[in-house]
């Protein structure tokens, strides 16, 4: 009389002998050992450089036109001509102190203050004074003049006020009333829709958002 087979506990178990098949392991799908894992997005992966200014990436942050207009060019070398004109109209007014004319009003003031003062003796404080405003003179045209050409705004108000200041020498009619009329016309230049865009560059302490703050604009 034969046994028969006793049949397995597990019918859908391996076999004897057979491996049994491999569980999915815990991060299966995790890179090997010496791969690199995906990067990851890095906080503030768009954020400028080092050096890089951080308000170059905002649309209210765009400046004026990089190249200068030739009309500021042109406006720039009439303000030259114009402080030359000046200071040539200072040295001039300085030939005119030691003439006869100049000496007989000059007494005459005196002696109508009381005042004993000789003309020997204030002439060299006239003439020091004109050859310092002279080279005063020089100094603020020149500061206007080059900084107007590299698009600096507050360059272009400051000669404004001076050549405001400059229609009191229109009259009487002189090499001043020249120089005052070019620095007139040298102004105007700047403040025309071809030069004007020229000036209007965003400062570096501007808003970068475009919007008001908790104080305003």
């Amino acid at each position: 009389m034969s046994i028969p087979p006793v049949p397995p506990a597990n019918p859908d178990g391996p076999t004897p002998g057979q491996q049994p098949p491999a569980a999915p392991q815990y991060g299966q799908n995790a890179p090997q050992y010496g791969q690199q894992p995906p990067a990851a997005p890095q906080y503030g992966q768009n954020a400028p450089q080092y050096g890089q200014s951080p308000y170059a990436q905002y649309p209210s942050a765009q400046q004026g036109p990089a190249t200068m207009p030739k009309l500021v060019n042109t406006a720039f070398w009439v303000i030259v001509a114009s402080g030359v004109a000046w200071v040539i109209s200072l040295l001039i007014s300085l030939s005119v102190v030691d003439t006869p004319a100049m000496r007989d009003m000059f007494e005459q003031q005196m002696s109508t203050s009381g005042a004993n003062i000789g003309f020997e003796d204030i002439k060299p404080f006239i003439i020091g004074t004109t050859l310092v405003f002279g080279v005063i003179t020089a100094a603020l045209y020149a500061l206007v003049a080059f900084n107007v050409r590299k698009g600096k705004n507050w360059a272009r108000i400051l000669g404004t006020v001076f050549a405001a200041l400059s229609i009191f020498s229109l009259y009487p009619l002189s090499l001043g009333t020249l120089a005052a009329i070019l620095g007139i016309a040298g102004m105007v230049m700047l403040y025309l829709p071809a030069t004007s865009p020229y000036f209007s560059k965003q400062q570096p302490f501007a808003n970068p958002y475009g919007q008001p703050g908790p104080f305003g604009k």
